[in-house]
């Protein structure tokens, strides 16, 4: 059997909320008993509103934060074993891609110094080696090597998210997080982004996670999603399985709100009411409050992930729910 390349075992994160002086403190739960894998080059999307716990989700994935409850695993070792050498390990096995590429450079640094740093950190090579490899990596994301001795400021914002995923690329990793990696962009750069990440992933050695609010982008992106709210992962499956026939009310409503091309294609799926509403979650389903299919069990019953069609989907009424108008999505 093989071992997954990243495994999360009922991870959870709750962070304690300041309060004051008279009151009684309270504890918000980002992240909620979170099974998941992934498996080398695999791409897998997470995606939700606001609020649910993606970001969360990433950093618990990359250590940046660790779990008040379960652990994660890569390449089988647990992140609250790892030694020092084996956090210097991972971290060049790993990378984080984040939304403002701006506050991710440093403004006092040229491009090919940034690129670079990580080579030569590492001891990959040595300066010389690693600004050549930096110019490599610069025109491999559809950039010329000539604009190495630019500072942030001086680029556009396309060509700056281009230079973060080139840093993060520059040593290879085994897996990337992208944390809405393109929402800060405009639509026509968003294209290009999007193309550059299909070409990489086909040429490297490379697993990524990519979380979004964004399911026009994202099903482009990936070969799995993973649907949260409120920190629970609500339904989960194959990409072309999840937009043809989405099994939860609230994977179906985010579905049913990205705009369709074709002006023949009418929603018919019941909009979203209400907010994300953290106080949901003591007791029952959390999105009973705004689910048009919610029944009296929802109030009283958490939903477990069971298989549903070919998702796993936490829901009730999951086997009840006929197929979305959301089916007529094309995947490319």
């Amino acid at each position: 059997m093989n071992t997954p390349l990243l495994q999360t075992c009922d991870v959870t994160k709750a962070f304690r909320l300041k309060s004051g002086l008279f009151m009684k403190p309270s504890v918000h739960v980002a992240a909620n008993s979170i099974d998941l894998e992934l498996a080398r080059r695999e791409r897998i999307g997470v995606v939700g509103e606001s609020g649910s716990g993606k970001s969360t989700l990433g950093r618990l994935l990359l250590g940046l934060t660790s779990p008040t409850k379960g652990e994660v695993l890569f390449e089988g070792v647990r992140h609250a074993d790892r030694t020092s050498r084996d956090w210097s390990t991972f971290r060049r096995q790993t990378s984080l891609v984040q939304q403002n590429p701006l506050s991710a450079l440093n403004p006092q640094m040229t491009i090919g110094e940034q690129v670079a740093e990580a080579v030569w950190v590492h001891r990959v090579a040595d300066r010389a080696g690693a600004r050549e490899r930096a110019a490599a990596m610069i025109e491999r994301v559809g950039l010329s090597s000539t604009m190495m001795s630019r500072y942030p400021h001086q680029m556009s914002g396309g060509q700056r998210q281009r230079v973060v995923i080139a840093r993060a690329l520059i040593l290879e990793p085994k897996l990337v997080v992208f944390d809405e990696a393109v929402s800060a962009l405009d639509v026509s750069v968003q294209a290009q982004v999007v193309s550059i990440l299909r070409s990489l992933w086909q040429e490297l050695d490379l697993a990524y996670v990519f979380i979004t609010h964004d399911l026009r982008i994202v099903r482009h992106l990936v070969d799995r999603i993973a649907v949260m709210y409120l920190g629970r992962v609500v339904e989960t499956g194959d990409i072309r399985s999840v937009y043809a026939w989405p099994r939860h009310p609230y994977t179906r409503a985010l579905l049913a709100s990205v705009p369709a091309m074709d002006p023949r294609v009418r929603n018919v799926e019941p909009p979203i009411h209400g907010e994300l509403d953290a106080g949901k979650l003591v007791q029952g389903c959390a999105f009973r409050s705004r689910c048009p299919f919610a029944i009296d069990r929802c109030t009283s019953e958490i939903p477990a992930l069971h298989k549903a069609g070919d998702q796993h989907v936490a829901c009730h009424r999951a086997e009840e729910l006929p197929r979305s108008i959301v089916s007529r999505m094309e995947i490319a």
